[in-house]
């Protein structure tokens, strides 16, 4: 998750909030179907998108998709009134539930060309639902308890929750960027939590990896802090980082797993990752990089000030 995003939105200068997973619970809110539905139009709904959602016929070959099918469908019956109207789009490891059609088409594309860059870094990754909610309200209850405030989209539970209005203010490069973003966290999601400057900034190291932005773009409230003067750059951030300063904590933690890659390679940030789910981060940084804690710390400092200072 993102608290903003430069360089990205549709209307220059005006951030757009990126997702990610707050591991605090989000505040929750009832659910505001958008119009009175009956209950036997949203049985017709439910009907509707599970023949939409049905798989091949029984001669047909094994259908990749099942066990997304099959969650998108349990996503439908927990909330019907919420998918009057709701179209179904398939990609190749997605499956898009929402409104308009012309959306949710778009991301299943997106969800295409963002599962491709997750599979080339991380490797295994089975796909995901994405639920594509009218009203901020309704991805507030598909949500919860994550919470889905000021954000483009959020992953919880194995599921991807678009915040339409917020998704819409993004420009092109922004809604890959995203869904890049939140495909990543349903790929490395594990039982072991990792600290969350890893967990955010390797999402947002593998999602603007082929954006094209530079640096003082994709870290434009922390560039600014730093050329003032002002507190950045003291620590890896940490929950509380990311609750009291939320974009330039995003951005600290991208430039951390953007030094380990350019310093020791892709594939050892990937390990990192990997050893991170398996035991505590102190003993991941000595196995995989032979660092400890400050000297990571120390190393990225140092790296972050001279990236900001001449991108």
């Amino acid at each position: 998750m993102l608290a903003t995003m430069h360089g990205v939105t549709a209307t220059s200068g005006v951030p757009g909030g990126v997702p990610g997973v707050r591991p605090e619970a989000g505040r929750r809110h009832p659910e505001a179907p958008p119009h009175r539905v009956r209950p036997r139009a949203i049985t017709a709904v439910a009907v509707a998108l599970a023949v939409l959602l049905a798989g091949p016929a029984a001669a047909a070959p094994p259908d990749p998709l099942l066990a997304l099918r099959l969650d998108a469908r349990a996503a439908v019956r927990e909330h019907p009134g919420m998918w009057t109207g709701a179209s179904v789009a398939r990609g190749e490891r997605a499956v898009v539930v929402g409104s308009p059609r012309p959306l949710v088409a778009e991301i299943a594309a997106l969800s295409d060309r963002a599962g491709r860059t997750v599979r080339r870094i991380w490797g295994g990754y089975g796909g995901a639902v994405v639920l594509v909610p009218r009203t901020e309200e309704q991805a507030t209850v598909l949500a919860a308890p994550a919470n889905v405030d000021g954000l483009a989209a959020v992953a919880t539970g194995g599921r991807v929750i678009v915040q339409p209005a917020a998704f819409a203010r993004l420009s092109a490069t922004g809604r890959l960027v995203v869904v890049t973003h939140e495909l990543t966290h349903v790929a490395t999601a594990g039982r072991r939590a990792v600290p969350m400057w890893l967990m955010e900034g390797f999402a947002d190291y593998v999602g603007y990896l082929d954006s094209g932005l530079p640096v003082r773009a994709v870290a434009a409230e922390l560039a600014a802090d730093v050329a003032a003067g002002r507190a950045a750059l003291n620590a890896l951030p940490g929950p509380a980082d990311f609750a009291a300063r939320p974009a330039q904590a995003y951005e600290e933690a991208w430039l951390a797993c953007r030094y380990i890659a350019a310093r020791f390679g892709e594939r050892r940030l990937v390990a990192l990752y990997r050893a991170a789910l398996r035991e505590e981060i102190g003993a991941a940084l000595r196995e995989v990089l032979g660092l400890t804690a400050d000297g990571l710390t120390r190393e990225w400092r140092s790296y972050a000030r001279e990236r900001l200072a001449r991108s």
